[in-house]
């Protein structure tokens, strides 16, 4: 197996298990230097990397600039020279000394990877059947719950979705919550009470970060829902932040229209960062 294999294997096992990570590459070198085009290394959010691209000041310079990738709102690439000797940065010239004194400079690609995005769907009947289905062509990792058992078994749904039996709050384990990546809930249960339930794990102070939360319903349903958790002490601007009733109006009906419906405000969210103003809910917490 050669040095490539073994490395890119190590940077699927790793995006995996953390999902993000920076890779750094040595793109073009000139002159003398401690490294060479084609050496690359891994760069985690903690400052730990597998890897090198030559090691001493450079390296470390390139270690630190990777944090930039990781920030919120940060960029996902940085294409960088870094020269080998003391010198004065030309004003808008992208160079970074090192202190070092061989001569030469290496650009290096910094670019952050990230893994597929998690869609969690709470509910395994025929909405959660269809959005499993759907969400996987679209590229999610998709973890389905249920507190029933025939609606929870692996093999009814499609290769690669997880299914998980949960308790009747549909709270899921902590191991199907895969590390560094974007969430998106959607809350399909069988009736009001397990909606409520499932909800519930999602607002409170300590919740895991979803970047979208949504609530299946209709109008009145989603009124007496809201009104539940008021009662409980949910703020309203909490509350604004579900996508209630889910999905975008556009007329659906049956289960596969609906999971499109969905996915469609989810595919928003993600892809603009922003859907309607969190569905009709706002006026319904106005109301």
């Amino acid at each position: 197996m050669s040095w490539d294999d073994v490395f890119f294997r190590e940077l699927t096992r790793e995006l995996d298990v953390r999902g993000r990570l920076a890779l750094a590459s040595v793109v073009e070198t000139k002159g003398s230097g401690p490294s060479r085009a084609g050496r690359r290394m891994l760069i985690f959010a903690d400052g730990s990397f597998s890897g090198t691209v030559g090691g001493g000041p450079f390296e470390a310079l390139v270690i630190a600039d990777s944090a930039a990738l990781f920030r919120e709102g940060g960029p996902v690439r940085l294409l960088k020279w870094y020269d080998f000797f003391e010198r004065e940065l030309t004003p808008g010239e992208a160079r970074e000394p090192t202190n070092m004194i061989c001569g030469g400079s290496a650009r290096v690609s910094i670019e952050l990877l990230t893994a597929s995005p998690q869609l969690l769907v709470l509910g395994g009947g025929h909405v959660g059947h269809a959005l499993a289905r759907l969400g996987r062509e679209l590229g999610y990792a998709v973890v389905v719950g249920d507190d029933r058992e025939e609606y929870a078994r692996p093999a009814r749904f499609d290769d690669g979705v997880l299914a998980v039996r949960t308790n009747r709050e549909y709270l899921l384990p902590t191991e199907a919550l895969a590390a560094g990546r974007d969430r998106y809930v959607a809350i399909v249960s069988r009736c009001w009470e397990t909606d409520l339930a499932a909800l519930r794990h999602w607002l409170v102070p300590d919740a895991p970060a979803a970047r979208y939360l949504g609530l299946i319903g209709s109008a009145r349903k989603v009124r007496g829902v809201l009104a539940r958790l008021r009662e409980e002490g949910f703020s309203p601007e909490r509350l604004a932040q579900i996508h209630a009733p889910i999905g975008f109006e556009i007329g659906a009906v049956t289960p596969a229209e609906i999971a499109v419906a969905i996915l469609a405000e989810i595919t928003a969210v993600r892809r603009t960062g922003a859907a309607r103003p969190a569905s009709a809910n706002a006026r319904l917490i106005r109301a």
